[in-house]
């Protein structure tokens, strides 16, 4: 009984995409349609989301799509936010994988609070003039030296 009172509770979640880049600009946004529609009808409430956008991938990615493998450089990297029941997440995560489109996902367990820091954190600037100071030179040390030095205190442990 306890366990169903755990499935049946509302959780927070956050789904990051990767959607491949083979599809025509033009039609990310009703693949996103499509992808919200899905976290609808399993009940889903939307906290936020990112539109994807296309970027480059820190290395090639393949996917299977049919009988042959596709690699890919790029991908639209986009996000949802939502709550939704704990017993529904599973099914949603099966249906995202298996979209023809979906190239990665990841799903993770968060917080309703907004954790995110936006793409570049503003940097404060500061009118300080500071006066250069005399640098004091810094002596140069041969490498066998430092070699007995690391022995000796091997030696002394």
């Amino acid at each position: 009984m306890d366990k169903n009172i755990k499935e049946d509770r509302m959780q927070v979640y956050e789904i990051g995409y990767l959607l491949v880049s083979s599809i025509p600009e033009e039609k990310v946004a009703t693949e996103v349609a499509t992808l919200k529609e899905i976290l609808s009808k399993k009940g889903a409430e939307f906290i936020g989301e990112e539109v994807p956008e296309l970027i480059t991938l820190a290395y090639t990615m393949v996917k299977k799509i049919g009988p042959t493998n596709h690699r890919f450089d790029k991908g639209y990297f986009g996000w949802f936010k939502f709550e939704l029941s704990a017993k529904e997440i599973e099914s949603v995560k099966k249906v995202f994988e298996e979209n023809v489109n979906m190239l990665r996902m990841l799903l993770i367990n968060t917080i309703k609070e907004n954790t995110y820091l936006g793409k570049k954190s503003p940097v404060p600037t500061l009118d300080i003039q500071v006066e250069p100071q005399e640098s004091t030179p810094v002596p140069t040390v041969l490498v066998d030296e430092m070699d007995k030095s690391i022995d000796a205190m091997v030696k002394e442990a």
